[in-house]
């Protein structure tokens, strides 16, 4: 079928037929099975066929005998968002962009299928009224500039052709098209009653009819979801694909499935594609582009131009010193990111930077000077052809690419800005005069409204949607994503034309009758498209379980389909040229006497291993720290050093029970504890964007703190604070630990009490468990000489002691061991000393295992909900676990 359909279509060219494709892709395709035609029949040369979308045909003919310039589509939409965004200031509009968008959309439906909007506004929705408004104000500034819409041409060239000044040719093939618009439409019924011969390839738009017989040629295959589903279609194509051969892959939902099948394609048919210094080449083809500003070279210049001379967030300033495409000192640029978080600089001016470059080297501090001072003698409002010019100096001037070796893909992204720019130079008749800011909104718009589709060599494995598909043929075809959903599409009205307008049309998207026509007639073809289908759905899809599309009634798969283990990926292939060499699994890695010398960390380092054996490994001996992410106000970590600080001041000065009544007595802790409160503030080191007026909250919040605390502490028979803050260095099974303990109490008679300050949970029957989440009292506790240990909860309303102890009464709501019976149930009816042998052993077996080298991926499994160590882990990317737990749950469910 495919050789007599093309074969049909070649003698028309070779007759002279002009072909009107449905897209550009489907001329590219014509014209390349043309030219192979020609080479197989013996032919030297031949004249270039007259193929093109049938959109290009009809503006070349106006080009050329029109009597008005044409308004591009790019002019086009800035002169209609323009028109929305300046009704948006009344506030009737919430989100301009997206109203913009759509209303562009409604306005080419109305002019493609000739709608009429009523007269009378009272049958109207506000969407609907607002629209009407646009529409009169866009074709009123069309008129204003001297120029033609591109929704008239068709009928301003027929009235050309009419008039004889446009001869059409005499054979016309129209290509590809499974509708026509009703405006598209009147131009080709004109051509006809002008003698035009119009032939329709491969089929005439709505001679459907049912779907033919298509047993033994198509096959079903259903996955337990897409990303089983993607691979396993990778894997097939590595299969079938050879010379000569063309493998399509078609997808109704492309743009959901596109970056999932980038992945899993890639690694399968590009293995070494997965490391960094081979050449990123696709060896297949996927028909949708994605929007010009998701290139990450596009993406750091339109980050720069963002940029401005007064106060930015740092988020938005990150993505500039983090660009491979920015700086030649990329260490130096990351470093000082680092620095600005953990500093918690959440406001950062290009002064800021400057300062801290000098630091780093004179070339940074003198490229952050150049850029200021290009932001401060730049005019402060220009026309886009101004600011153009003024970006790319400016991005020259800081060495935007200037040490970077461009890949073709980089290379593709940088010609496609330079246009965009360009572009951007031609609104100054549209936009007038603007500021800096709002001239690197609008390229950023511009860039996220343009489709970059990078261009590659030939490939045998194509990757299209259903439209794309369109007057296509291949050797082997998959259809992927065929779930009820999906196929046919669910509709979705445009909301600003009444819907009982756009299904009397049968407009796309406006009815269930309408796509499933439509999803019938595109069917019908991608299932002719090939000598033999496959056709393929996730069992589950979105969070929901999913049937196969019921236009494919009959062709069910009776299950979920078996598995091709086969695979090239580089970490799977054992006989890849890039194969890994193979290393000693070692199960354990022990810690050796230097590196035991140098191991910081303190407690932390028992905490960690009770957490996460890898993540006191990977903290503790590979020294991975997250980089810290800025916080609004005070951060929680600078909020406990305050008050970890003002408490060791104020028992420094307190010293014992006795002043601490004789305060409260006199009714002076308010003015007792203000001036050490500005005294810690001072010394804090505090981030200057807080406002006086925060601090001073702040300040308040202590004090309040204080009060509560005091009260608490008041219950308390009397005592002197032996120590704050007192360093500790304690050897458990060779394992120095060099801890720091808040308090040390000594109450009247000897006794010792060790406290640890809290600011959050705090759960004393945590130390009964083999890996407790908070082992550093049980740590300190080995030296044997404590009497009471316990937490001091201290937040606001809720302070007290959480703790046990081996007498009655020294510390409030902390009770005995002995008469503390449901904590001595937990514990086994232990006595005071055995629980603390318990908790020596383990203190020690959690040593044992640091020092063995014992560090598997386990989370403490007694640990759940808000208490799992994973919850905020930063390490996750370094274990894997989210891929170790997906791997289990595969394999308890039957997979791989």
């Amino acid at each position: 079928m495919r050789k007599v359909k093309i074969e049909g279509l070649i003698d028309a060219i070779k007759g002279g037929a002009v072909v009107l494709t449905v897209n550009t892709r489907l001329s590219r395709y014509l014209s390349a099975e043309y030219d192979l035609a020609m080479k197989e029949a013996g032919a030297s040369f031949w004249h270039t066929p007259q193929i093109l979308p049938f959109s290009s045909w009809v503006e070349s003919l106006w080009v050329e005998a029109g009597d008005a310039p044409l308004l591009g589509a790019l002019r086009s939409k800035v002169l209609w968002d323009s028109i929305v965004s300046k009704d948006a200031v009344s506030g009737e509009i919430l989100l301009p962009g997206g109203a913009s968008d759509e209303s562009w959309k409604a306005y080419s439906i109305l002019k493609e299928y000739n709608l009429r909007l009523p007269e009378d506004d009272i049958y109207l929705t506000e969407e609907a009224r607002a629209l009407k408004r646009w529409v009169r104000s866009y074709e009123a500034g069309v008129r204003d500039l001297g120029f033609v819409e591109r929704h008239t041409l068709g009928t301003r060239v027929l009235g050309l052709i009419n008039v004889g000044r446009i001869t059409p040719p005499e054979n016309i093939v129209l290509a590809g098209f499974d509708e026509v618009t009703p405006k598209s439409m009147e131009l080709v019924d004109g051509l006809k009653g002008k003698g035009v011969k119009v032939l329709w390839w491969p089929d005439e738009p709505g001679a459907t009819g049912e779907l033919p017989d298509l047993s033994g040629r198509v096959a079903v295959r259903a996955y337990r979801d897409e990303s089983v589903e993607v691979e396993q279609a990778a894997r097939w194509a590595r299969t079938v694909a050879g010379p000569g051969i063309k493998v399509g892959f078609i997808v109704p939902e492309l743009n959901r499935y596109r970056d999932l099948i980038r992945r899993e394609f890639s690694a399968e048919l590009n293995p070494a594609s997965a490391l960094p210094w081979e050449d990123k080449r696709d060896l297949f083809n996927i028909s949708l582009g994605a929007a010009l500003s998701d290139e990450p070279l596009v993406r750091s210049a339109i980050a720069i131009l963002s940029v401005g001379e007064g106060k930015e967030e740092l988020e938005k300033i990150s993505p500039v010193l983090h660009s491979p495409f920015f700086s030649g000192e990329r260490l130096s640029m990351t470093l000082m990111d680092a620095m600005l978080k953990k500093d918690n600089c959440i406001i950062v001016t290009l002064n800021d930077l400057r300062r801290r470059g000098a630091r780093h080297s004179k070339g940074l501090e003198e490229k952050f000077g150049l850029w200021i001072r290009d932001l401060r003698d730049s005019p402060s409002r220009q026309l886009p052809g101004q600011w153009a010019k003024s970006f790319s100096a400016l991005l020259k001037d800081l060495g935007w690419l200037s040490s970077v070796k461009l890949t073709s893909k980089e290379f593709q992204a940088l010609k496609a800005w330079n246009a965009l720019l360009e572009e951007f130079s031609t609104l100054d008749d549209i936009t007038g005069r603007l500021s800096r800011a709002e001239a690197a909104s609008r390229v950023a718009a511009l860039a996220a409204d343009a489709i970059h589709q990078p261009k590659t060599p030939g490939c045998g494995v194509e990757v299209v949607g259903m439209l794309e598909a369109a007057g296509h043929y291949y050797d082997h075809v998959w259809v992927m994503g065929c779930h009820e959903f999906a196929l046919p599409a669910q509709p979705s009205p445009n909301p600003f034309i009444p819907v009982n307008l756009q299904r009397e049309k049968k407009v796309p998207h406006s009815s269930y009758e309408r796509e499933l026509a439509y999803a019938k007639s595109n069917l019908k073809r991608v299932l002719e498209c090939a000598p033999s289908v496959l056709v393929s759905y996730p069992l589950r899809s979105e969070e929901k379980d999913t049937l196969l599309s019921p236009l494919l009634k009959g062709f069910e798969s009776g299950g979920e389909a078996e598995r091709v283990t086969a695979t090239s990926r580089l970490k799977d292939s054992v006989h890849s040229a890039y194969a890994l060499t193979p290393l000693v699994d070692e199960p354990f890695v022990p810690v050796t006497p230097v590196e035991a010398a140098g191991i910081t960390g303190g407690t932390f380092i028992i905490k960690d291993q009770s957490l996460c054996p890898f993540k006191a490994f990977a903290t503790h001996r590979l020294h991975a720290a997250p980089v810290d992410a800025p916080e609004p106000g005070m951060s929680e970590s600078d909020r406990g050093r305050i008050l970890h600080t003002a408490l060791k001041v104020f028992w420094e000065r307190t010293v014992d029970s006795a002043r601490l009544n004789e305060i409260l007595e006199k009714g002076e802790l308010k003015e007792y504890v203000r001036p050490l409160a500005d005294e810690v503030f001072k010394e804090a080191g505090i981030s200057d964007a807080l406002s006086p007026r925060f601090i001073e909250l702040e300040k308040e919040r202590l004090e309040r703190l204080f009060i509560d605390w005091a009260a608490l502490e008041a219950q308390r028979g009397p005592f002197r604070v032996k120590h704050v803050e007192m360093e500790e260095s304690i050897t458990v099974e060779g394992l120095t630990i060099r801890g720091r303990i808040d308090r040390v109490d000594e109450t009247a008679d000897g006794e010792e009490v060790i406290i640890d300050y809290k600011s959050g949970l705090a759960d004393r029957y945590d130390w009964l468990t083999s890996r407790p989440r908070e082992p550093q009292l049980l740590v300190y506790s080995l030296s044997g000489r404590f009497d009471t240990i316990s937490f001091a909860r201290l937040v606001p309303g809720d302070c007290r002691f959480i703790g046990v102890s081996r007498a009655e009464g020294v510390l409030p709501s902390v009770k005995s061991l002995d008469k503390d019976s449901r904590f001595k149930e937990k514990a086994e009816n232990r006595d005071w000393d055995s629980l603390m042998e318990f908790w020596k052993a383990t203190v020690s077996s959690l040593a044992r295992e640091f020092l063995s080298g014992y560090a598997p991926v386990d989370p403490n499994p007694e640990l759940k909900g808000r208490k799992s160590p994973c919850l905020y882990c930063e390490l996750a990317t370094l274990c894997r676990i989210v891929e170790v737990r997906g791997a289990k749950e595969e394999d308890d469910d039957g997979g791989e």
